[in-house]
């Protein structure tokens, strides 16, 4: 019996081993296979597969699947980097909604946050936070010259910063640097922004620039003095010696439409002067914010002003009221629609939105169409042009989920405002290198794998103003990080965004 068993053992571990040496090798990579490749340099597509291993590319070109290896067949769809927004909101609301599905569905892998004078602060406790939830797309975030100011001189204080103000406020800056920040971001038409004047401005960007950071500028007036506020921007770029961003680019008033060639030179000759400045631009003629920057002051009382700002986007049936706590029955209308369902004029119902909403757990926002086609396509076509969202997780301007696939639908497919190759550069490489993001932005060997398949045939938007977080239709898969957090339109339930820090 003790012999029949050692028997029955020796052929048991005979056989467990000739069926281990007969298994062959689990591969860990991911084969995008038989794709149309465009890789974000600009340079013509060609047709390849990219192989991915952990985070990282190692291989491009005509490949074959290894053993087991997991494939993901691209026939038919550009393999393109993950797209860049250079203007994100997705910050806000981030830690509750980490899948952050709007942008995830554009084919966005990294967010540039921390805009418009804005950031979470300080940016080390939130980074942390982030990274302890984990989230879905990659972030990177700017400090905010207003959350600066609000933590050394307040939110309401309208007055200008002294010597001592000044000390502290570039202290800070350069501690927020410190934790990563990519520069200095400002929101001259909010609070507390407004209430700097540019040697501020200045003061603050010097203290990002020693640590290599830009200025990126939601500008002081984005309409009948949008030129007098780009040379700001470039005055501050100028006195700091750092480079600079023009925030969502517009001219959004009839005093200044078709003047996009203009603002256009203006970089240009900043340019030749040994200036850096850029621009980014979401593909609407509409935008959105509070009622209040229709009028350049805070004096909502002014009926003539409130006159001059509705007219000079076009009148009171281009302003959109989108979100209105204090009466819901409102949102959705315009001022002149409200002006026929109240039978008040929209000057008062614009100063009534204002002093109905003061409280501060009121919200208001407009969406206001005051930019020309022509304009806008100018800037999109522009070698010194990015592209971004200005949008929110689920915000109420279609912006926040639509603005990736409609500038291939749209801008590329439909109206060839541009070439394919020119717009997957201004979503990932040309946006990626402004913010030193060098890992990423490219498909080549050594890159991070941020990846988007999608269908130029039928790439497109569907996001409207009354539907703003409708998904869009023909982008297949969005890889993270090498790992797929959308697939074949599924969310996978993948969290492998990263926060990115100043390198």
């Amino acid at each position: 019996m003790f012999y029949r068993s050692l028997l029955f053992c020796c052929l048991l571990a005979l056989s467990i081993g000739l069926v281990t040496a007969q298994t062959p090798p689990v591969s860990e990579s991911l084969l995008i296979h038989n794709g149309t490749l465009i890789d974000g340099t600009g340079a013509k597509r060609r047709s390849a597969s990219v192989r991915i291993s952990g985070d990282t590319i190692v291989e491009i070109g005509r490949l074959t699947p290894k053993p087991n290896e997991r494939v993901i067949e691209a026939k038919g769809l550009v393999i393109a980097p993950g797209f860049v927004d250079a203007h994100s909101h997705a910050d806000g609301g981030l830690l509750d909604t980490p899948e952050a599905e709007t942008q995830v569905r554009q084919g966005i892998t990294t967010a540039i946050v921390g805009q418009d004078g804005g950031s979470n602060f300080p940016l080390s406790d939130w980074f942390a936070k982030v990274e302890q939830k984990r989230i879905t797309l990659n972030v990177a975030s700017f400090v905010g010259h207003g959350t600066v100011r609000e933590q050394i001189i307040g939110r309401t204080e309208k007055r200008l910063a002294t010597s001592d103000d000044l000390v502290k406020m570039a202290a800070l800056v350069a501690q927020e640097m410190q934790s990563g920040a990519l520069g200095l971001s400002s929101g001259l038409e909010y609070v507390p922004g407004r209430y700097g004047d540019t040697a501020e401005l200045i003061a603050c960007a010097k203290a990002a620039a020693v640590h290599r950071g830009i200025y990126i500028s939601h500008v002081r007036n984005e309409d009948n003095e949008a030129f007098a506020a780009f040379e700001e921007l470039i005055t501050v770029a100028k006195e700091a010696q750092i480079p600079a961003q023009i925030s969502h680019i517009k001219l959004g008033s009839a005093s200044v439409w078709g003047k996009s060639g203009v603002a256009i030179k203006l970089m240009a000759d900043a340019a030749k002067s040994g200036l850096d400045i850029s621009a980014d631009v979401y593909p609407y003629t509409f935008w959105q914010s509070t009622i209040r920057v229709l009028i350049a002051t805070e004096n909502f009382a002014d009926r003539k002003q409130w006159t001059e700002g509705i007219a000079a986007v076009g009148g009171a049936q281009n302003v959109r009221l989108t979100v209105f706590s204090p009466d819901k029955s409102w949102e959705g209308k315009t001022l002149a629609e409200l002006a026929k369902l109240t039978g008040k004029d929209p000057i008062t119902l614009a100063q009534e939105i204002v002093a109905r909403s003061q409280d501060a757990s009121a919200q208001q926002s407009v969406v206001v169409t005051a930019m020309l086609d022509k304009d806008l396509d100018r800037f999109i076509r522009s070698p010194l042009v990015m592209f971004c969202s200005d949008g929110s997780l689920r915000g109420t301007h279609p912006r926040g989920a639509g603005s990736f696939p409609r500038i291939l639908g749209e801008y590329v497919r439909k109206r060839r405002v541009l070439s394919l190759e020119a717009a997957v550069r201004k979503m990932s490489s040309l946006p990626a290198q402004r913010f030193g993001l060098l890992e990423r932005g490219i498909l080549a060997v050594g890159k991070k794998a941020d990846v988007v398949l999608f269908d130029p045939k039928t790439v497109s938007d569907t996001a409207t103003v009354a539907q703003p977080t409708a998904p869009p239709i023909g982008i297949a898969t969005v890889i993270v990080n090498g790992i797929s957090v959308l697939e074949n339109g599924k969310l996978t339930g993948a969290y492998s965004g990263r926060v990115l820090r100043r390198q």
